[in-house]
């Protein structure tokens, strides 16, 4: 896929563009990572709620797609191109591009850089973002 779509698909699954177009890309990246099995609208919606995956399934689940567009990549989670994405797409929203900035400077000491368990390095950075929007008082990204 173009680096553009890994750029989307990254903002989507952090709750931050909720477009419809967005979603049939997000959507297409699940199924693959479900071995092709269909994704119905209400799961879509429960998988880009800014929750923190519980179950393993979940967690692996969220590892996949990121790593599928390069948020992840070999164990590894790399703040600065997690913002290179952001910086992409949100360049004519500077408040949402702003709000990914302030939430990766917060998050980038308390996520590690590398983790062996994939499914639990995505879990860990779900944590740290909606732990940064409790703290800062959003009940979801701006």
């Amino acid at each position: 896929m173009a680096t553009n779509a890994k750029a989307v698909l990254f903002l989507a699954l952090c709750g931050i563009v909720y477009v419809s177009a967005y979603q049939e890309v997000l959507k297409a990246t699940i199924s693959d990572c479900k071995g092709g099995k269909e994704v119905s609208q209400e799961e879509l919606d429960e998988f880009i709620k800014p929750l923190i995956p519980q179950t393993r399934e979940e967690k692996c689940l969220m590892a996949c797609v990121f790593t599928a567009y390069n948020v992840i990549v070999e164990g590894h989670f790399d703040p600065k191109l997690a913002y290179g994405v952001a910086k992409n797409i949100l360049h004519e929203n500077p408040e949402k591009l702003k709000h990914i900035k302030e939430t990766l400077d917060y998050c980038g000491h308390e996520i590690p850089t590398k983790m062996d368990d994939e499914c639990e390095l995505a879990s860990e950075v779900m944590a740290c973002r909606n732990k940064y929007n409790k703290d800062h008082g959003y009940d979801q990204d701006p």
